[in-house]
């Protein structure tokens, strides 16, 4: 009886030994920040996950199509880094303009098997999209034509606003006194009629890279703003535009601007 007690145990430590290790679950991505061509990448980090003997890393896949992440077998997905990545961040360079594509992290185990996807946060979307730092002449009020107050969000273009219609301007600045505002062509007091209607809404100081996304619709068409602060605004074809005011320089009415924008309309994020 005792001999076969040993050999019962002795067989049953064989096959838990044949099972391997483990998958271990796939962490949640938190954040994705986009650049001009390519994706930075941020997942939650999880001491249950990499204080496992079975993790050894993560896989990141970047794809176009978000369905063909959502498999529960990770081992015939093309994962976008070359070798195991260590660290809770990945950037994905290379990437176009005019793409969505669909971010997923997964853990690797020690034997290379890869876990399925985070239910939580299966993927996390985004695309590249152009900068521009611009310098615009900033119109008084009191005499709102100006050669240089106002943009074309798509290509940086800036022009006289009494050019704003025919060139599809975004956006003019003017100042009060020492106040400076963000205006629509739409409400521009001589060229206002027939033009382009843009959104915006002033989130306060931030870092500029730091935010990816809107949190509500831009709903207004003129705000204050000051050096430092975050502007977001939606143009007349529905693309987003994350807007930084970089410098503001009231002695020569000159105001420099750092923007992101969206090329794909009706994509809010940045």
């Amino acid at each position: 009886m005792g001999r076969f007690l040993v050999v019962c145990v002795f067989f049953i430590l064989m096959i838990l030994s044949c099972n391997g290790a483990v998958t271990i679950e796939s962490p949640q991505v938190k954040n994705v920040f986009m650049g001009t061509n390519h994706l930075m990448i941020f997942w939650e980090k999880n001491e249950l996950i990499e204080n496992s003997t079975d993790f050894a890393g993560y896989n990141v896949y970047v794809y176009t199509d978000s369905s063909a992440l959502l498999v529960d077998d990770g081992e015939e997905l093309n994962k976008f880094n070359s070798q195991t990545i260590q660290d809770t961040t990945f950037q994905a360079n290379g990437l176009l303009q005019d793409r969505v594509y669909f971010v997923q992290v997964r853990t690797v185990n020690t034997e290379n098997k890869v876990n399925g996807y985070n239910a939580t946060t299966p993927f996390m979307r985004a695309s590249p999209r152009p900068e521009f730092t611009v310098t615009m002449k900033i119109a008084a009020e009191s005499q709102p034509v100006n050669d240089s107050s106002a943009v074309r969000y798509s290509d940086g273009l800036v022009m006289a606003d009494s050019s704003m219609i025919g060139s599809a301007a975004d956006m003019w600045v003017k100042a009060s006194g020492d106040t400076v505002w963000f205006v629509s062509p739409s409400g521009h007091p001589l060229y206002g009629s027939g033009a382009r209607q843009t959104m915006l809404s002033n989130i306060g100081p931030g870092d500029f890279n730091a935010i990816s996304g809107i949190a509500s619709e831009p709903a207004s068409e003129e705000i204050e703003v000051v050096a430092g602060e975050i502007v977001v605004a939606k143009n007349e074809d529905g693309n987003y535009v994350k807007l930084y005011i970089d410098t503001i320089d009231l002695q020569n009415d000159v105001i420099v601007i750092l923007y992101a924008y969206q090329n794909i309309p009706e994509f809010p994020y940045f």
